[in-house]
This record gives structure tokens, C-alpha cells and sequence, in this order.
């Protein structure tokens, strides 16, 4: 960086030079010793003015490198899945945690069609999502499944927006196969427990009807 800062100042400098001939700008003869030494210390405290904005530059540029380095590792690090998608689904970055997720390496999903990964009964949806993000301008969200081998699936949340200049997908992936799956069980053990309420009001009614029979017959009751 700095060897190319260094660069420039040459290239600066030359040009300076060529504009100096070109405007054929002359130091008057006539000038006093006096007039000189005040152009010499004028052209010194310029000098040193240009190396100190030199610095500054060096040193912005530096620290923007650091910053750099910074949001790369946060965005590789992250715990969620991110992916920046082109607006007809095309992967352009991905992190690590979104290749984790469907179990293939960063650099043969950039370029990948995302919606490779979809099942076939979430394209619709994920279709009408893709479609969505860049028309509402808003943060759109939706629930998909995912195949990540033949007979391995996943369930995501899917939740995105369009960058400022509207170019890409900018995807947040969060895994909720977990919390489908206990939504599933929750769904099996309401619906076993719906049988046997069931049963058991089938059973109270029966028994008072054996009682109801009994009485009837002169019997004793028996429940």
C-alpha cells in the first residue's frame, strides 16, 4: 500500500513538472534575496503540509485495511448463515456457517444456484420470496426445507433485503429443524392425548349408561 502511495506522489510530481513547462513558468531574475528566502520557506512548509496529509493517508488506509480484516472474520465467524445472492438466486458470497449448513465449501457454492438446495415443494415459496425482496424494499421472511444429501433434509427461516444500490440479496439462514421437529412431537402427543380424553368420555358415558340399565332392571348399580 504505501509503495503504491509512493507511486502516486511520483506520478503527482511529474505531473506538476510537465504542467510547469507547459504554462512556461519562469522565476522573475528581478527577485530580492529577501524574496527568496520567503519563497524557499514557503515552498518548505508546503513540503511538509504534503508529507503529513501523506501520513494521513497511509494511516487512514491502514486502518481501513484493519476494519476490513475485522468484518471478514465477524461475517465468517458469525453463527448464522449469511449468503449475498444476485436477485435471480445466484450465490456471490457466503460465510461459514452457510456452508456448514449445506455441507459444501465456500468456494464451490459463490456462483451455485441457491435454489439447487430447495426441495421441490418449498421452490413456490422460495420463488415468490426471491421475487418479493427487491419489489417491497422491506425484510421479507419465509420457512423452506432444504436437501442437503439424498435423504438429508433441514428446515431454515429464511429472512432478507436488497443492498442500497438494489444489485444484490443480502439472506440470513437460521436452522429451525429442531424447533420443527418439537413442533411435530407436540402435534403427535396432542393428538394421542386427543384419543384418549376421547376414549375415556366414551368410557364415563358408557359406564352411566350400564348404571342407567341396571336401575332400570332392578339391579344395583355397578359404576
Amino acid at each position: 500500500m504505501k509503495t503504491q502511495l509512493l507511486a502516486n506522489d511520483f506520478n503527482l510530481r511529474q505531473k506538476a513538472e510537465q504542467k510547469l513547462k507547459e504554462n512556461k513558468l519562469q522565476l522573475s531574475m528581478d527577485l530580492t534575496e529577501a524574496d527568496l528566502f520567503s519563497l524557499n520557506h514557503e515552498l518548505l512548509i508546503h513540503q511538509v503540509e504534503l508529507e503529513m496529509q501523506n501520513e494521513e493517508l497511509v494511516n487512514a488506509n491502514e486502518r481501513a485495511e484493519q476494519i476490513s480484516e475485522k468484518y471478514i472474520d465477524l461475517y465468517n465467524l458469525a453463527p448464522t448463515g449469511y449468503f449475498t445472492l444476485t436477485k435471480d438466486g445466484k450465490i456471490v458470497e457466503c460465510n461459514l456457517a452457510a456452508s456448514n449448513l449445506l455441507c459444501t465449501s465456500q468456494t464451490h457454492l459463490v456462483g451455485a444456484q441457491l435454489g439447487f438446495f430447495v426441495t421441490e415443494v418449498s421452490k413456490p415459496v422460495f420463488n415468490q420470496f426471491l421475487e418479493d425482496v427487491p419489489v417491497t424494499k422491506k425484510t421479507e421472511t419465509c420457512v423452506i426445507s432444504l436437501k442437503i444429501y439424498d435423504d438429508i433434509y433441514t428446515h431454515v427461516l429464511l429472512t432478507g433485503h436488497t443492498t442500497r444500490d438494489d444489485v444484490h440479496c443480502l439472506i440470513a439462514v437460521i436452522d429451525i429443524s429442531e424447533l420443527v421437529a418439537d413442533e411435530k412431537k407436540i402435534k403427535q402427543l396432542e393428538y394421542f392425548n386427543g384419543i384418549f380424553v376421547d376414549r375415556e368420555l366414551k368410557m364415563i358415558e358408557l359406564k352411566k349408561e350400564i348404571n342407567h340399565l341396571l336401575e332400570k332392571a332392578g339391579l344395583e348399580k355397578k359404576y
